[in-house]
């Protein structure tokens, strides 16, 4: 991974959106397909995907069947790639933009990432949790770790990922 300056190089804005949102979509994409691996590793497995497929459906989390909650898994992973693509974006109209990684605006980057996982964690654990928990609000405290891991993991993949992606662009 090169760093750099964007006087050496592109970052962010430079790419058409298109570009980007299409960087962040297709690392969506395949950051959720590799989800897939501590989300059934762990003893709640997939317990997060279905109470958010509870929320969007109004039942109990133990009636939702898989195919839904692992699409809500997955779509989950991709509009939340996407977000942080426009946070980046954004942040990198007001944040300095000088040091980038393969042209991603460091700062931006780091913030976007950090943010990102804050709330992917804080919506799950104080929204989706308490009001779509139903069945499986006995094993919440449990549950709501798995998720921490998983926002993290999720993070962590998108930051290393994005600038190795772009370069692609």
């Amino acid at each position: 991974m090169l760093i750099g300056t964007a006087n050496e190089g592109r970052y962010v804005l430079d790419y058409p959106i298109t570009q980007w949102a299409f960087a962040c979509v297709v690392a969506g994409a395949v950051i959720g397909l590799l989800l897939n691996i501590p989300m059934v590793t762990q003893d709640q497995g997939y317990l997060p995907a279905y109470v958010a497929a509870a929320g969007l459906t109004r039942a109990d989390p133990a009636t939702v069947s898989r195919p839904l909650a692992v699409a809500v898994h997955h779509g989950t992973a991709l509009v939340a790639a996407l977000l942080y693509g426009a946070v980046v974006a954004g942040l990198s109209v007001v944040l300095p933009t000088a040091v980038s990684l393969n042209g991603v605006p460091l700062i931006p980057h780091i913030v976007g990432i950090a943010g990102i996982s804050a709330f992917i964690y804080y919506f799950f654990a104080r929204i989706a949790m308490p009001r779509f928990g139903g069945s499986v609000r006995d094993d919440a405290d449990e549950i709501i770790r798995q998720w921490a891991l998983t926002a993290f993991i999720f993070g962590t993949a998108l930051a290393l990922f994005i600038p190795v992606l772009v370069t692609w662009l």
